[in-house]
């Protein structure tokens, strides 16, 4: 049995320590909010969910998440996001589009999917934003615009060949600088 912080918590990729670190909440209290040991006052539901970046509501369930064989076997789909996400990189805008339809497809079937949409969704969204100004600056002054684009296009390429050997690996997808869109 998981519970809904330890599932959370996961999927952001941290550890115990290193959500504690981040939310101020000692680490000891987080283990025995996880175990179900003690109920977790409202205060440090809100920092938690401040640091993991999701709704205190998200958090107050308090009914277990089984490990059902399902959504293990459903690591298999975590990749397709992030393949998809890359297969988009070499044609505009479909960097968006691919990942977020499957998403749209498989957000009611599992948080983890849920979750691991929108973090690639937020990612691409946020890499496009930032690769628009810098075409743009690149009619301006070319060497830097097109020195911009570039480390732009591979630190999305990157992200995208790293996050799928990691959920490929049953590891949290991790994307950082991206701005959450979806929510």
């Amino acid at each position: 049995m998981t519970s809904k912080l330890a599932n959370y918590r996961r999927i952001k990729g941290l550890s115990q320590q290193q959500l504690a670190d981040v939310s101020g909440v000692s680490a000891r209290t987080i283990q025995r909010i996880e175990s179900g040991k003690v109920e977790a006052h409202p205060a440090t539901l809100k920092m938690l969910a401040d640091a993991l970046e999701v709704e205190t509501e998200e958090l107050t369930v308090n009914e277990q998440l089984p490990e059902s064989p399902e959504i293990k076997n459903g690591d298999k789909i975590k990749p397709v996001f992030h393949i998809l996400a890359l297969i988009g990189l070499f044609f505009p805008v479909f960097n968006i589009i691919l990942p977020g339809i499957f998403w749209l497809f498989k957000k009611d079937e599992s948080p983890d999917y849920d979750l691991e949409g929108k973090s690639t969704v937020n990612f691409q969204i946020t890499m496009s934003l930032l690769f628009i100004p810098s075409v743009l600056l690149m009619i301006f002054v070319f060497s830097i615009g097109f020195s911009l684009v570039l480390i732009i296009y591979f630190y999305t390429l990157v992200m995208c060949v790293i996050n799928i050997f990691r959920s490929i690996n049953k590891k949290n997808s991790f994307y950082p600088l991206a701005y959450r869109f979806l929510k």
